[in-house]
């Protein structure tokens, strides 16, 4: 660790290569917990996933893990602000369960605040600390404090208790095993490990790419978030211009302002999406954008640069595929000469303008 720290003096880049570990232990940590709130909630009506930021992310996943896992509940992944200040109406019948690194979110605790007025069950997913969390049934602990602005481990973390709270809402629910018992303690972990091993292919399109204009990042399903994620973290961490949207979405407008000298990141392994997801390396290629791919290895990919990771089920593939990118948003950062853990504080326009103050 000592020699990594050397060659890699942000706290991000041990973030990053601390998820595996983080992963199982986050699940593990949580097993009795999780299981006391899903016999509570496997009567619960629908399913409310909030959080801000990352957490948001987060969420996002955690609906794509309750729909192939949490035995047909009702589950919708929403805003925190969206959800404090506009709704949806609430009954005692509902369960919400919010995601915070820290717990101290304003809105994620206005959104808690809601649902205990109506009786509904809660529950929030947090990194350790001795910060106050608001009034909540249920409290699963992730991972220690991050000491860099741009969370990742902290995200892994997150996903998994998630992952073990559909699982086990699958077998009340269904009165079986929805979620295989060595999937979050053993194939997850050992194919974020291998992921890892992506990082010199990473760093070196790290700098074949450093001047873009702009990072366009599509994906479809689960890996429609990791674009979301990675480009929230490119903004982050080296300032770029940088946009994760859905395939569809992509090609319903905004590919009209593509340049040539622009690079798509086209998150695509095995599922429904990865064939349209991959058309659009054609049409980047028709006006000169360079393609990056980043896969499971599942078939064919356009020709290009390719960065490909073990197949996992599809929900999981939004950690395993966004290791790369987060190794790559790394050294971007490092090719630019940012602080990828600071959140531009040592700008003094920044720090003057506060905006981590404000949330």
């Amino acid at each position: 660790m000592e020699n990594q720290r050397r060659e890699h003096p942000y706290h991000m880049h041990d973030a990053i290569q601390a998820q595996p570990e983080a992963f199982a232990r986050a699940a593990r940590r949580n097993e009795d917990a999780a299981d006391r709130l899903a016999a509570g909630a496997a009567s619960c009506r629908r399913l409310f996933l909030v959080g801000i930021g990352t957490s948001h992310h987060a969420a996002l996943v955690g609906e794509h893990l309750f729909r192939l896992y949490g035995g047909g509940i009702d589950v919708r992944a929403l805003h925190s602000f969206d959800f404090a200040l506009y709704g949806p109406e609430l009954a005692a019948e509902d369960c919400v369960v919010a995601v915070s690194h820290r717990g101290t979110k304003r809105y994620t605790a206005l959104a808690l605040g809601r649902a205990r007025e109506v009786g509904c069950k809660t529950a929030l997913i947090t990194g350790e600390g001795d910060a106050p969390t608001p009034d909540v049934d249920f409290v699963f602990r992730t991972v220690a404090q991050e000491r860099s602005a741009a969370h990742t481990v902290s995200y892994a973390g997150a996903v998994a208790v998630l992952a073990l709270l559909a699982g086990r809402l699958g077998r009340h629910r269904a009165g079986r095993e929805t979620l295989g018992a060595g999937l979050l303690q053993d194939e997850v972990p050992a194919a974020l490990r291998a992921a890892l091993g992506t990082e010199d292919g990473a760093a070196g399109l790290a700098g074949e790419h450093l001047d873009r204009r702009r990072i366009w990042l599509v994906g479809g399903g689960p890996n429609a978030v990791t674009a979301a994620e990675t480009a929230l973290k490119i903004k982050e961490t080296s300032y770029l211009q940088a946009e994760g949207l859905p395939t569809e979405t992509m090609l319903h407008g905004p590919f009209q302002c593509v340049e040539a000298e622009d690079l798509f990141v086209l998150i695509a392994p095995g599922g429904p999406a990865r064939e349209r997801t991959l058309e659009i390396a054609g049409l980047a290629a028709g006006v000169g954008s360079a393609v990056l791919v980043v896969d499971d290895g599942a078939g064919d990919a356009p020709d290009g640069s390719r960065l490909s990771v073990p197949s996992v089920p599809e929900p999981f593939a939004a950690l395993t595929c966004l290791v790369p990118l987060q190794l790559f948003t790394y050294h971007l950062a490092l090719a630019r000469g940012t602080n990828p853990d600071s959140f531009r504080a040592e700008d003094p326009r920044f720090a003057k303008a506060d905006v981590s103050g404000r949330l």
